[in-house]
Protein backbone atom coordinates (compact mmCIF):
# COMPACT_ATOMS: atom_id res chain seq x y z
CA UNK A 1 0.00 0.00 0.00
CA UNK A 2 1.45 3.44 -0.99
CA UNK A 3 0.89 6.94 1.31
CA UNK A 4 0.93 10.20 -0.23
CA UNK A 5 3.73 12.44 0.81
CA UNK A 6 1.14 14.60 2.89
CA UNK A 7 -0.27 11.14 4.48
CA UNK A 8 3.32 10.43 5.27
CA UNK A 9 4.28 13.53 6.53
CA UNK A 10 1.40 13.69 9.01
CA UNK A 11 2.40 10.18 10.30
CA UNK A 12 5.67 10.60 10.91
CA UNK A 13 4.45 13.65 12.81
CA UNK A 14 1.82 12.01 15.04
CA UNK A 15 4.71 9.40 15.90
CA UNK A 16 7.18 12.37 16.84
CA UNK A 17 4.18 13.52 19.28
CA UNK A 18 3.31 10.19 20.36
CA UNK A 19 6.93 8.17 20.60
CA UNK A 20 5.94 5.44 18.47
CA UNK A 21 6.30 4.88 14.93
CA UNK A 22 2.48 4.30 12.96
CA UNK A 23 2.06 1.96 10.52
CA UNK A 24 -0.54 2.55 7.66
CA UNK A 25 -3.94 2.04 7.88
CA UNK A 26 -5.41 -1.50 7.66
CA UNK A 27 -2.15 -3.40 8.50
CA UNK A 28 -2.84 -7.04 9.00
CA UNK A 29 -0.32 -9.41 9.86
CA UNK A 30 -0.35 -13.03 10.49
CA UNK A 31 2.33 -14.75 12.67
CA UNK A 32 2.71 -18.62 13.63
CA UNK A 33 4.25 -19.29 16.93
CA UNK A 34 3.98 -22.39 18.55
CA UNK A 35 1.88 -23.62 16.26
CA UNK A 36 -0.71 -21.14 16.96
CA UNK A 37 -1.67 -18.22 14.75
CA UNK A 38 -1.42 -14.66 16.13
CA UNK A 39 -3.81 -12.21 13.75
CA UNK A 40 -3.81 -8.35 13.76
CA UNK A 41 -6.00 -5.94 11.81
CA UNK A 42 -6.65 -2.71 13.23
CA UNK A 43 -6.45 1.16 11.86
CA UNK A 44 -3.51 3.24 12.88
CA UNK A 45 -2.03 0.08 14.87
CA UNK A 46 1.50 0.79 17.06
CA UNK A 47 4.05 -0.85 15.16
CA UNK A 48 6.12 -1.13 18.54
CA UNK A 49 3.43 -2.45 20.77
CA UNK A 50 2.31 -4.96 18.37
CA UNK A 51 5.93 -6.03 17.96
CA UNK A 52 6.08 -5.81 22.30
CA UNK A 53 3.24 -8.21 22.48
CA UNK A 54 4.89 -10.33 19.86
CA UNK A 55 8.00 -10.57 21.86
CA UNK A 56 6.28 -11.51 24.84
CA UNK A 57 4.72 -14.46 22.58
CA UNK A 58 7.86 -15.87 21.81
CA UNK A 59 9.20 -15.41 25.87
CA UNK A 60 6.16 -17.48 26.77
CA UNK A 61 8.23 -20.19 25.10
CA UNK A 62 11.82 -19.50 26.01
CA UNK A 63 13.42 -23.05 27.64
CA UNK A 64 17.57 -23.43 28.98
CA UNK A 65 19.27 -24.77 25.95
CA UNK A 66 20.03 -28.29 25.85
CA UNK A 67 24.43 -27.82 26.82
CA UNK A 68 23.50 -24.92 29.66
CA UNK A 69 20.65 -27.67 31.03
CA UNK A 70 22.90 -30.47 31.44
CA UNK A 71 26.15 -28.51 33.17
CA UNK A 72 23.17 -27.70 35.40
CA UNK A 73 22.23 -30.89 35.86
CA UNK A 74 25.47 -32.37 36.44
CA UNK A 75 26.41 -29.42 39.06
CA UNK A 76 23.05 -31.00 40.80
CA UNK A 77 24.37 -34.38 40.91
CA UNK A 78 27.53 -33.29 41.81
CA UNK A 79 26.15 -31.44 44.82
CA UNK A 80 23.92 -34.28 46.09
CA UNK A 81 26.74 -36.91 45.77
CA UNK A 82 28.49 -35.14 47.64
CA UNK A 83 25.89 -34.52 50.25
CA UNK A 84 25.69 -38.37 50.34
CA UNK A 85 29.12 -39.30 50.61
CA UNK A 86 29.98 -38.80 54.02
CA UNK A 87 26.74 -40.32 55.48
CA UNK A 88 27.42 -43.22 53.31
CA UNK A 89 31.08 -44.10 54.58
CA UNK A 90 30.67 -42.72 58.07
CA UNK A 91 30.59 -46.79 59.20
CA UNK A 92 34.00 -47.43 57.75
CA UNK A 93 35.37 -43.89 58.96
CA UNK A 94 34.00 -44.84 62.34
CA UNK A 95 35.78 -48.88 62.35
CA UNK A 96 39.13 -46.88 60.74
CA UNK A 97 39.42 -43.81 62.63
CA UNK A 98 37.63 -44.44 65.35
CA UNK A 99 35.10 -41.95 64.76
CA UNK A 100 31.42 -41.49 67.06
CA UNK A 101 27.89 -41.06 66.07
CA UNK A 102 28.43 -37.30 67.32
CA UNK A 103 31.09 -36.46 65.46
CA UNK A 104 29.11 -37.56 62.06
CA UNK A 105 26.53 -35.56 63.68
CA UNK A 106 28.98 -32.66 64.27
CA UNK A 107 30.49 -32.41 60.55
CA UNK A 108 27.03 -32.89 59.26
CA UNK A 109 26.07 -29.51 61.45
CA UNK A 110 29.44 -27.25 60.89
CA UNK A 111 28.85 -27.92 57.06
CA UNK A 112 24.99 -26.42 57.21
CA UNK A 113 25.29 -23.94 59.16
CA UNK A 114 28.72 -22.97 57.21
CA UNK A 115 26.91 -23.75 53.63
CA UNK A 116 23.99 -21.64 55.19
CA UNK A 117 25.85 -18.74 56.48
CA UNK A 118 28.04 -18.17 53.05
CA UNK A 119 24.80 -18.78 50.46
CA UNK A 120 24.02 -15.23 51.01
CA UNK A 121 26.59 -13.89 49.82
CA UNK A 122 27.50 -16.07 46.64
CA UNK A 123 24.11 -14.50 45.28
CA UNK A 124 25.46 -11.26 46.21
CA UNK A 125 28.09 -11.78 44.39
CA UNK A 126 26.23 -13.38 41.26
CA UNK A 127 23.41 -10.23 41.08
CA UNK A 128 25.94 -7.64 41.91
CA UNK A 129 27.84 -8.74 38.66
CA UNK A 130 31.40 -8.73 41.47
CA UNK A 131 31.62 -12.61 39.34
CA UNK A 132 30.40 -13.79 36.45
CA UNK A 133 27.52 -16.51 37.24
CA UNK A 134 29.21 -18.53 35.09
CA UNK A 135 32.60 -18.28 37.15
CA UNK A 136 31.40 -19.28 40.20
CA UNK A 137 29.68 -22.45 38.60
CA UNK A 138 32.73 -23.31 37.72
CA UNK A 139 34.74 -22.30 40.77
CA UNK A 140 32.58 -23.73 42.57
CA UNK A 141 32.83 -27.08 41.01
CA UNK A 142 36.84 -27.36 40.84
CA UNK A 143 37.87 -25.89 44.55
CA UNK A 144 35.31 -27.93 46.02
CA UNK A 145 36.39 -31.28 44.23
CA UNK A 146 39.96 -30.48 45.38
CA UNK A 147 38.59 -30.27 48.86
CA UNK A 148 36.74 -33.50 48.72
CA UNK A 149 40.03 -35.32 47.60
CA UNK A 150 41.93 -33.52 50.51
CA UNK A 151 39.46 -35.10 52.69
CA UNK A 152 40.75 -38.95 51.47
CA UNK A 153 44.35 -38.15 53.05
CA UNK A 154 42.64 -36.47 56.50
CA UNK A 155 42.35 -38.72 59.51
CA UNK A 156 41.98 -36.33 62.37
CA UNK A 157 38.43 -35.38 63.26
CA UNK A 158 39.17 -31.60 63.46
CA UNK A 159 40.65 -31.56 60.02
CA UNK A 160 37.92 -33.07 58.71
CA UNK A 161 35.44 -30.78 60.48
CA UNK A 162 37.21 -28.07 58.80
CA UNK A 163 37.48 -29.05 55.21
CA UNK A 164 33.92 -29.98 55.46
CA UNK A 165 33.18 -26.86 56.90
CA UNK A 166 34.69 -25.50 53.76
CA UNK A 167 32.99 -27.74 51.43
CA UNK A 168 30.05 -26.73 52.13
CA UNK A 169 31.05 -22.87 51.95
CA UNK A 170 31.79 -23.86 48.57
CA UNK A 171 28.72 -25.84 47.57
CA UNK A 172 26.65 -23.59 48.81
CA UNK A 173 27.82 -21.23 45.27
CA UNK A 174 25.43 -23.86 42.74
CA UNK A 175 22.48 -23.97 43.63
CA UNK A 176 21.46 -20.52 43.88
CA UNK A 177 23.61 -19.41 41.07
CA UNK A 178 21.79 -22.42 38.86
CA UNK A 179 18.42 -21.30 39.77
CA UNK A 180 19.04 -17.63 38.85
CA UNK A 181 20.64 -19.05 35.80
CA UNK A 182 17.41 -21.07 35.21
CA UNK A 183 15.07 -18.70 36.03
CA UNK A 184 16.84 -16.18 33.00
CA UNK A 185 16.12 -18.22 30.55
CA UNK A 186 13.27 -20.06 31.15
CA UNK A 187 9.84 -18.66 30.86
CA UNK A 188 7.24 -18.37 33.80
CA UNK A 189 5.50 -21.19 32.43
CA UNK A 190 8.18 -24.30 32.34
CA UNK A 191 10.73 -23.29 34.98
CA UNK A 192 8.56 -25.63 37.37
CA UNK A 193 9.59 -28.41 34.69
CA UNK A 194 13.32 -27.71 34.10
CA UNK A 195 13.93 -27.16 38.23
CA UNK A 196 12.24 -30.54 38.20
CA UNK A 197 15.01 -31.85 36.05
CA UNK A 198 17.49 -30.49 38.14
CA UNK A 199 16.38 -31.67 40.92
CA UNK A 200 15.81 -35.38 39.79
CA UNK A 201 19.04 -34.90 38.78
CA UNK A 202 19.94 -34.59 42.67
CA UNK A 203 18.34 -37.36 43.83
CA UNK A 204 20.07 -39.66 41.14
CA UNK A 205 23.12 -37.91 42.32
CA UNK A 206 22.28 -39.01 45.92
CA UNK A 207 21.70 -42.60 45.17
CA UNK A 208 24.60 -42.82 43.21
CA UNK A 209 26.52 -41.68 46.45
CA UNK A 210 24.84 -43.87 48.73
CA UNK A 211 24.66 -47.15 46.42
CA UNK A 212 28.57 -46.58 45.43
CA UNK A 213 30.21 -45.41 48.86
CA UNK A 214 28.84 -47.29 51.04
CA UNK A 215 30.22 -50.69 49.50
CA UNK A 216 32.84 -49.39 48.52
CA UNK A 217 33.90 -47.84 51.91
CA UNK A 218 34.84 -51.26 53.86
CA UNK A 219 36.83 -52.36 50.48
CA UNK A 220 40.68 -52.18 49.50
CA UNK A 221 40.94 -50.64 46.08
CA UNK A 222 44.76 -51.04 45.42
CA UNK A 223 45.61 -50.98 48.72
CA UNK A 224 44.34 -48.04 49.45
CA UNK A 225 40.87 -47.95 52.00
CA UNK A 226 37.69 -47.86 49.97
CA UNK A 227 36.32 -44.65 51.77
CA UNK A 228 39.40 -42.77 50.52
CA UNK A 229 38.79 -43.83 46.93
CA UNK A 230 35.46 -42.88 47.22
CA UNK A 231 36.40 -39.19 48.11
CA UNK A 232 38.81 -38.98 45.39
CA UNK A 233 36.47 -40.00 43.02
CA UNK A 234 33.71 -37.63 43.84
CA UNK A 235 36.35 -35.06 43.77
CA UNK A 236 37.68 -35.79 40.82
CA UNK A 237 34.44 -35.87 39.19
CA UNK A 238 33.89 -32.58 40.63
CA UNK A 239 36.51 -31.07 38.77
CA UNK A 240 35.83 -32.84 35.25
CA UNK A 241 32.07 -31.30 35.81
CA UNK A 242 33.76 -27.81 36.69
CA UNK A 243 35.56 -27.88 33.12
CA UNK A 244 33.17 -29.45 31.36
CA UNK A 245 31.27 -26.12 32.64
CA UNK A 246 33.99 -23.95 31.19
CA UNK A 247 33.68 -25.32 27.97
CA UNK A 248 29.79 -25.55 27.34
CA UNK A 249 28.07 -23.34 29.54
CA UNK A 250 27.56 -20.01 28.02
CA UNK A 251 26.76 -16.67 30.29
CA UNK A 252 23.08 -16.22 29.86
CA UNK A 253 21.54 -12.39 29.21
CA UNK A 254 20.37 -11.00 31.77
CA UNK A 255 17.08 -8.51 32.52
CA UNK A 256 18.24 -4.83 33.12
CA UNK A 257 21.54 -5.94 33.48
CA UNK A 258 23.37 -2.79 33.02
CA UNK A 259 23.48 -1.61 36.31
CA UNK A 260 26.83 0.04 37.39
CA UNK A 261 28.16 -1.66 40.50
CA UNK A 262 27.61 1.91 42.20
CA UNK A 263 23.83 1.71 41.78
CA UNK A 264 23.85 -1.68 43.13
CA UNK A 265 25.19 -0.56 46.24
CA UNK A 266 26.91 -1.99 48.58
CA UNK A 267 26.60 -4.57 51.62
CA UNK A 268 24.26 -2.45 53.95
CA UNK A 269 22.32 -2.04 50.64
CA UNK A 270 22.52 -5.82 50.07
CA UNK A 271 20.82 -6.09 53.56
CA UNK A 272 18.35 -3.24 53.05
CA UNK A 273 17.23 -5.29 50.19
CA UNK A 274 16.77 -8.69 52.03
CA UNK A 275 14.64 -6.03 55.04
CA UNK A 276 12.72 -5.24 51.80
CA UNK A 277 11.92 -9.24 50.79
CA UNK A 278 10.65 -9.30 54.29
CA UNK A 279 8.21 -7.01 53.29
CA UNK A 280 6.82 -9.01 51.17
CA UNK A 281 4.00 -11.45 52.60
CA UNK A 282 4.71 -14.25 49.80
CA UNK A 283 8.73 -14.57 50.76
CA UNK A 284 7.47 -14.44 54.63
CA UNK A 285 5.21 -17.26 54.02
CA UNK A 286 7.39 -19.31 52.09
CA UNK A 287 10.52 -18.56 54.81
CA UNK A 288 7.91 -19.48 57.41
CA UNK A 289 6.90 -22.96 55.84
CA UNK A 290 10.62 -23.46 54.83
CA UNK A 291 11.23 -23.51 58.42
CA UNK A 292 9.10 -26.41 58.65
CA UNK A 293 8.96 -28.26 55.88
CA UNK A 294 12.26 -28.93 55.28
CA UNK A 295 12.86 -30.42 59.12
CA UNK A 296 11.17 -33.64 58.27
CA UNK A 297 13.10 -34.15 55.44
CA UNK A 298 16.39 -33.68 57.31
CA UNK A 299 15.10 -35.54 59.76
CA UNK A 300 14.22 -38.76 57.56
CA UNK A 301 17.94 -39.61 57.63
CA UNK A 302 16.80 -41.35 60.56
CA UNK A 303 14.51 -43.85 58.36
CA UNK A 304 17.54 -46.11 57.33
CA UNK A 305 18.18 -46.86 60.96
CA UNK A 306 13.80 -47.14 61.78
CA UNK A 307 14.27 -50.31 58.88
CA UNK A 308 16.79 -51.79 60.73
CA UNK A 309 15.78 -51.57 64.31
CA UNK A 310 12.38 -52.84 62.66
CA UNK A 311 13.82 -56.15 61.96
CA UNK A 312 14.75 -55.02 58.39
CA UNK A 313 17.90 -56.50 56.90
CA UNK A 314 20.57 -54.20 55.82
CA UNK A 315 20.79 -54.67 52.50
CA UNK A 316 16.86 -53.41 52.04
CA UNK A 317 16.59 -51.01 53.82
CA UNK A 318 19.59 -49.34 51.45
CA UNK A 319 16.85 -50.45 48.89
CA UNK A 320 14.66 -48.96 50.77
CA UNK A 321 16.48 -46.04 50.88
CA UNK A 322 17.19 -45.86 47.45
CA UNK A 323 13.81 -46.08 46.67
CA UNK A 324 13.25 -43.45 48.53
CA UNK A 325 15.40 -40.73 46.58
CA UNK A 326 14.50 -42.74 43.28
CA UNK A 327 10.82 -41.64 43.73
CA UNK A 328 11.19 -38.76 45.14
CA UNK A 329 13.31 -37.62 41.85
CA UNK A 330 10.78 -38.42 39.40
CA UNK A 331 7.87 -36.68 42.12
CA UNK A 332 9.68 -33.58 41.90
CA UNK A 333 9.71 -33.64 38.15
CA UNK A 334 6.12 -34.76 38.10
CA UNK A 335 5.49 -31.86 40.57
CA UNK A 336 7.19 -29.11 38.06
CA UNK A 337 4.83 -30.44 35.44
CA UNK A 338 2.17 -30.33 37.76
CA UNK A 339 2.87 -26.73 39.11
CA UNK A 340 3.40 -25.29 35.41
CA UNK A 341 -0.42 -27.02 34.44
CA UNK A 342 -1.98 -25.68 37.42
CA UNK A 343 -0.68 -22.47 36.90
CA UNK A 344 -1.37 -22.13 33.59
CA UNK A 345 -4.98 -22.82 34.05
CA UNK A 346 -5.56 -20.73 37.47
CA UNK A 347 -2.00 -18.28 37.32
CA UNK A 348 -2.95 -17.33 40.98
CA UNK A 349 -3.24 -19.88 42.97
CA UNK A 350 -2.48 -22.99 40.92
CA UNK A 351 0.99 -23.18 42.79
CA UNK A 352 -0.08 -22.74 45.83
CA UNK A 353 -2.93 -25.45 45.44
CA UNK A 354 -0.11 -27.98 44.26
CA UNK A 355 1.84 -27.40 47.53
CA UNK A 356 -1.25 -28.17 49.48
CA UNK A 357 -2.19 -31.21 47.58
CA UNK A 358 1.83 -32.46 47.95
CA UNK A 359 1.70 -31.65 51.98
CA UNK A 360 -1.81 -33.37 52.58
CA UNK A 361 -0.09 -36.70 50.74
CA UNK A 362 3.01 -36.68 52.90
CA UNK A 363 1.20 -36.25 56.57
CA UNK A 364 -1.23 -39.64 56.25
CA UNK A 365 2.05 -42.11 54.85
CA UNK A 366 4.50 -40.89 57.28
CA UNK A 367 1.75 -42.10 59.65
CA UNK A 368 1.69 -45.25 58.27
CA UNK A 369 5.29 -45.78 57.83
CA UNK A 370 6.07 -44.62 61.26
CA UNK A 371 3.24 -45.67 63.51
CA UNK A 372 1.37 -48.80 61.87
CA UNK A 373 3.27 -51.70 62.62
CA UNK A 374 3.97 -53.49 59.37
CA UNK A 375 2.86 -57.03 58.16
CA UNK A 376 5.47 -60.02 59.57
CA UNK A 377 7.86 -61.77 57.30
CA UNK A 378 8.77 -60.66 53.67
CA UNK A 379 5.23 -58.46 53.52
CA UNK A 380 7.15 -56.00 56.18
CA UNK A 381 9.54 -55.00 52.87
CA UNK A 382 6.68 -54.50 50.71
CA UNK A 383 4.69 -52.70 52.77
CA UNK A 384 7.46 -50.09 54.19
CA UNK A 385 8.36 -50.06 49.87
CA UNK A 386 4.95 -49.19 48.73
CA UNK A 387 4.25 -46.15 50.71
CA UNK A 388 8.14 -44.92 50.80
CA UNK A 389 7.74 -44.57 46.70
CA UNK A 390 4.02 -43.00 46.99
CA UNK A 391 5.53 -40.84 49.74
CA UNK A 392 8.34 -39.69 46.79
CA UNK A 393 6.34 -39.54 43.62
CA UNK A 394 3.26 -36.88 45.68
CA UNK A 395 4.79 -35.40 48.93
CA UNK A 396 7.99 -33.72 46.88
CA UNK A 397 6.61 -31.35 44.79
CA UNK A 398 6.55 -28.22 46.94
CA UNK A 399 10.65 -27.02 46.03
CA UNK A 400 10.28 -27.00 42.30
CA UNK A 401 6.71 -26.76 41.39
CA UNK A 402 6.45 -23.84 43.92
CA UNK A 403 8.65 -22.73 45.92
CA UNK A 404 11.24 -21.61 43.27
CA UNK A 405 9.09 -20.80 40.32
CA UNK A 406 7.16 -18.00 42.95
CA UNK A 407 10.50 -16.47 44.59
CA UNK A 408 11.57 -16.09 41.02
CA UNK A 409 9.01 -14.30 40.35
CA UNK A 410 7.86 -11.67 42.83
CA UNK A 411 11.36 -10.21 42.56
CA UNK A 412 13.33 -8.41 39.59
CA UNK A 413 15.22 -10.85 37.44
CA UNK A 414 18.79 -8.87 39.01
CA UNK A 415 17.91 -9.96 42.39
CA UNK A 416 16.80 -13.72 41.78
CA UNK A 417 19.93 -15.35 42.82
CA UNK A 418 20.03 -13.43 45.97
CA UNK A 419 16.70 -14.16 47.19
CA UNK A 420 17.00 -17.82 46.28
CA UNK A 421 20.13 -18.02 48.41
CA UNK A 422 18.65 -15.80 51.61
CA UNK A 423 15.71 -18.30 51.47
CA UNK A 424 17.97 -21.45 50.83
CA UNK A 425 20.40 -20.28 53.89
CA UNK A 426 17.21 -18.99 56.06
CA UNK A 427 15.59 -22.37 55.28
CA UNK A 428 18.52 -25.03 56.05
CA UNK A 429 19.96 -23.56 59.06
CA UNK A 430 16.55 -24.01 60.70
CA UNK A 431 16.03 -27.64 59.63
CA UNK A 432 20.33 -28.56 60.36
CA UNK A 433 19.58 -27.42 63.91
CA UNK A 434 16.19 -28.95 64.81
CA UNK A 435 16.12 -32.00 62.64
CA UNK A 436 18.57 -34.80 63.21
CA UNK A 437 18.75 -33.09 66.62
CA UNK A 438 15.13 -33.37 67.26
CA UNK A 439 14.54 -36.63 66.04
CA UNK A 440 17.15 -38.51 68.68
CA UNK A 441 16.18 -35.98 71.77
CA UNK A 442 12.35 -36.84 71.43
CA UNK A 443 13.63 -40.85 70.91
CA UNK A 444 16.06 -40.66 73.53
CA UNK A 445 14.47 -38.31 76.29
CA UNK A 446 11.01 -38.98 75.77
CA UNK A 447 9.81 -41.92 74.38
CA UNK A 448 12.46 -44.30 75.67
CA UNK A 449 14.60 -45.58 72.61
CA UNK A 450 17.66 -47.08 74.18
CA UNK A 451 20.43 -45.52 72.18
CA UNK A 452 23.24 -47.14 74.30
CA UNK A 453 22.49 -50.44 74.23
CA UNK A 454 23.94 -53.08 71.88
CA UNK A 455 23.34 -52.77 68.29
CA UNK A 456 22.33 -56.27 68.36
CA UNK A 457 20.02 -55.97 70.81
CA UNK A 458 18.20 -52.67 69.69
CA UNK A 459 17.51 -54.40 66.47
CA UNK A 460 15.47 -56.92 68.00
CA UNK A 461 13.42 -54.20 70.09
CA UNK A 462 10.40 -53.60 68.82
CA UNK A 463 10.05 -50.51 71.79
CA UNK A 464 13.11 -49.28 70.45
CA UNK A 465 11.22 -48.94 67.05
CA UNK A 466 8.06 -47.77 68.43
CA UNK A 467 10.09 -44.98 70.09
CA UNK A 468 11.90 -44.17 66.88
CA UNK A 469 8.98 -44.20 64.81
CA UNK A 470 6.79 -42.21 67.50
CA UNK A 471 9.73 -39.43 67.25
CA UNK A 472 9.82 -39.65 63.51
CA UNK A 473 5.74 -39.26 63.23
CA UNK A 474 6.19 -36.48 65.51
CA UNK A 475 9.14 -34.65 63.70
CA UNK A 476 6.69 -35.51 60.39
CA UNK A 477 3.23 -34.01 61.24
CA UNK A 478 3.52 -31.18 63.03
CA UNK A 479 6.20 -29.18 60.68
CA UNK A 480 4.24 -30.70 57.79
CA UNK A 481 1.11 -29.27 59.68
CA UNK A 482 2.59 -25.94 60.12
CA UNK A 483 3.88 -25.64 56.72
CA UNK A 484 0.33 -26.44 55.26
CA UNK A 485 -1.43 -23.57 57.11
CA UNK A 486 2.06 -21.57 55.56
CA UNK A 487 1.09 -22.44 51.73
CA UNK A 488 -3.03 -21.60 52.65
CA UNK A 489 -1.61 -17.85 53.11
CA UNK A 490 -0.15 -17.73 49.34
CA UNK A 491 -3.82 -17.75 48.24
CA UNK A 492 -3.80 -14.31 49.62
CA UNK A 493 -0.19 -13.17 49.23
CA UNK A 494 0.91 -14.01 46.17
CA UNK A 495 -1.67 -12.47 43.55
CA UNK A 496 -0.78 -8.89 45.64
CA UNK A 497 2.45 -9.63 45.24
CA UNK A 498 2.53 -10.75 41.77
CA UNK A 499 0.77 -8.18 40.71
CA UNK A 500 3.38 -5.59 42.44
CA UNK A 501 6.18 -7.09 40.44
CA UNK A 502 3.87 -6.59 37.15
CA UNK A 503 3.47 -2.89 37.89
CA UNK A 504 7.11 -1.99 38.77
CA UNK A 505 7.67 -4.03 35.60
CA UNK A 506 4.91 -1.96 33.14
CA UNK A 507 6.24 1.34 34.77
CA UNK A 508 10.23 0.15 33.57
CA UNK A 509 8.93 -0.13 30.35
CA UNK A 510 7.13 3.09 30.33
CA UNK A 511 9.92 5.10 31.47
CA UNK A 512 12.16 3.91 29.10
CA UNK A 513 9.78 4.05 26.51
CA UNK A 514 9.87 7.86 27.44
CA UNK A 515 13.49 8.06 27.48
CA UNK A 516 13.94 6.73 24.01
CA UNK A 517 10.93 9.28 23.21
CA UNK A 518 13.14 11.90 25.00
CA UNK A 519 16.72 11.18 23.33
CA UNK A 520 14.48 11.21 19.73
CA UNK A 521 13.32 13.96 20.14
CA UNK A 522 16.30 15.38 21.49
CA UNK A 523 17.98 14.60 18.02
CA UNK A 524 15.40 16.09 16.16
CA UNK A 525 15.92 19.11 17.72
CA UNK A 526 19.60 19.10 17.03
CA UNK A 527 19.40 17.54 13.34
CA UNK A 528 17.30 21.05 12.88
CA UNK A 529 19.50 23.13 14.43
CA UNK A 530 22.31 21.59 12.58
CA UNK A 531 20.10 21.98 9.53
CA UNK A 532 19.72 26.04 10.51
CA UNK A 533 23.34 26.49 11.18
CA UNK A 534 24.03 25.30 7.96
CA UNK A 535 21.92 27.57 5.95
CA UNK A 536 22.84 29.97 7.85
CA UNK A 537 26.66 29.58 6.69
CA UNK A 538 24.86 29.08 3.10
CA UNK A 539 23.30 32.50 3.46
CA UNK A 540 26.55 34.65 4.88
CA UNK A 541 28.51 32.80 2.39
CA UNK A 542 26.25 33.82 -0.85
CA UNK A 543 25.94 37.29 0.74
CA UNK A 544 29.95 37.64 1.09
CA UNK A 545 30.10 36.46 -2.56
CA UNK A 546 27.96 38.98 -3.70
CA UNK A 547 29.50 41.61 -1.60
CA UNK A 548 32.67 40.72 -3.17
CA UNK A 549 31.07 40.47 -6.66
CA UNK A 550 30.06 44.07 -6.36
CA UNK A 551 32.88 45.11 -4.76
CA UNK A 552 35.07 43.96 -7.91
CA UNK A 553 32.20 45.01 -10.40
CA UNK A 554 32.91 48.89 -8.55
CA UNK A 555 36.93 48.63 -8.53
CA UNK A 556 35.97 47.71 -12.61
CA UNK A 557 34.06 50.60 -13.66
CA UNK A 558 36.18 53.00 -11.56
CA UNK A 559 39.31 51.91 -13.34
CA UNK A 560 37.28 51.99 -17.04
CA UNK A 561 35.48 55.70 -16.11
CA UNK A 562 39.10 57.05 -15.20
CA UNK A 563 41.15 55.74 -18.47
Amino acid sequence: MKMSKGAAEKSENDAGQEGVVTQPEQFTTVVGVGGGRFNKQQSGVSAISYLSALSETFAEIREAGPLLLSSLCLVSALEGADMALLPAVFYALQTDLGLHLNDLATMTLIQGVTSSAVAPFWGIIADRGILKRKTIIIMGCILQGLVTMLLSVVDQMVGMTILRALNGALLASLRPVANGVIADVTSEQRRGKVYGFVQLCSNVGLMAGGLIGTPLSTQLVWGWQGWRVSFIGIGSLSVLVGLFAACTMTEPERENSGKSAKERGALRQELGKLLSYFRMPTFCALIFQGWFGSIPWNAMGYSTLFYQVGGIGDAKAAILAAAGQASGAIGGLLGGLIGDRLSKRCPMHGRPLTAQISVLCGIPVAYLIFMIDPPEGEGAFFYYLGLVIFMGLTATWCGVGVNLPILTEIVRPEGRSTILAWEAALESTFAAILGNAMVGFLAQNVFGYKLDEDHKEAVSDPESRRALGKALTLTCFTPWLICWLAYTLLHWSYPKDLKRVRDEKMKDKKEARMKKQQEREEAKRAAREASKAQDGSAEALEQTVDASVDKSIEQTAGTVISV
